[in-house]
């Protein structure tokens, strides 16, 4: 997952009692600038503290927020404020909505652990500062989302990386519906105490009202976590897979006989047995031919037998739920008022 940003800077400036005296410490990665980036990072114009600061120059730009941060043991420690500044560089032209989100959260962290532990002005913490924005740069760049120990396991940086442009509004979630995960959720368990507890439990197949009843949580909660993973794209709801199910090829399977890339993953998504070959593109192209409005998903694989072919059939219906090449047909009662000829034949009998 690449995003667009290229590197933090951190400065860090300490204005010791009365008078100004500046001590800048850089940390850096990938700095191709720095000696005039460091001028215009720190600013002791109290009007910019605290404002979101936003700098276009050469062919990126940055992101920062100047904070002053007040000490009220002033004569213990022999300095009456400090004042750093988080930056972060993006390419120019980037959207900076969720990098904002990002540089506001990490502000309001290194600001509480400034205030506890004097952690941005000891001396001796500038490799250790590298260190945790070291982590925070890859972590987002790599995974979308960061975790990292600060000073100890209770003192923790927790970030993601969340663009609402390619953010899903959720739907109503209901009882039977079934919550198909996407995306590895390991690293994800730490941030929900409702998604710990019921991480053990999701397997693609079980609804959401047995999900609660086996996790022991109430449903509310479940529903919600549940329109949060499809919020952030981790995962998405279908009706339960039954063989008395009737599904239909929609025209998207046109799109993907184009795209070589989703070919491959939807092989590598309905593989069934490692040990065994992959089923080739075209037979997996055939199966999906085969769903048509009228036959039920059992007279399918019956006919069709896709596991002598090494495809996954729940998973199958699956992937196709997922890109829109299937559709579920709902059939529903119809209660129909009775015509005239039926009163005269029930008064009859």
């Amino acid at each position: 997952m690449t995003r667009s940003w290229q590197f933090y800077l951190l400065s860090l400036t300490t204005t010791m009692g009365s008078s100004c005296h500046t001590k800048c410490q850089t940390i850096s990665l990938m700095i191709q600038h720095s000696k005039f980036l460091r001028t215009i990072f720190v600013t002791k114009s109290k009007q910019l503290h605290g404002k979101l600061i936003v700098t276009q120059m050469f062919d990126f730009q940055t992101i920062g927020i100047p904070t002053e941060i007040p000490h009220s043991n002033a004569v213990q420690n022999g300095r009456k404020v400090s004042i750093f500044n988080i930056v972060i560089i993006t390419k120019l032209g980037a959207n900076t909505d969720p990098y904002e989100k990002i540089l506001k959260k990490l502000i309001s962290y290194f600001t509480i652990f400034e205030q506890e532990k004097q952690f941005l002005s000891s001396e001796g913490k500038n490799s250790r500062i590298r260190g945790i924005i070291n982590s925070i740069f890859h972590g987002i760049n790599d995974h979308g989302y960061c975790c990292v120990n600060v000073i100890d396991e209770l003192n923790v940086i927790k970030l993601s990386y969340v663009n609402k442009e390619h953010c899903v509004n959720p739907p109503q979630i209901k009882d039977s519906d079934v919550p198909i995960i996407i995306s590895n959720l390991e690293e994800c368990v730490a941030w929900d105490l409702t998604l710990r507890e019921l991480y053990p439990f999701l397997d693609n197949q079980k609804p959401v009202r047995l999900l609660a009843d086996l996790s022991l949580l109430d449903l509310v909660l479940v529903k919600k976590c549940i329109q949060s993973l499809i919020y952030y794209n981790l995962a998405f709801v279908v009706s339960p897979i039954r063989y008395s199910n009737t599904y239909y090829v929609t025209s998207a399977i046109q799109s993907i006989m184009q795209d070589t890339a989703l070919q491959e993953e939807c092989i590598d998504y309905v593989k069934m047995d490692e040990r065994y070959p992959s089923p080739s593109w075209e037979v997996i192209f055939n199966l999906y031919e085969t769903f048509q409005s009228g036959i039920k998903l059992k007279q399918v694989f019956l006919y069709e037998k896709p596991f002598l072919r090494n495809v996954n059939e729940r998973r199958l219906v699956e992937f196709g739920l997922l890109k829109g090449i299937l559709k579920r047909l709902h059939r529903y009662p119809v209660a129909c008022r009775p015509t005239d000829e039926d009163d005269i034949f029930t008064r009859g009998s």
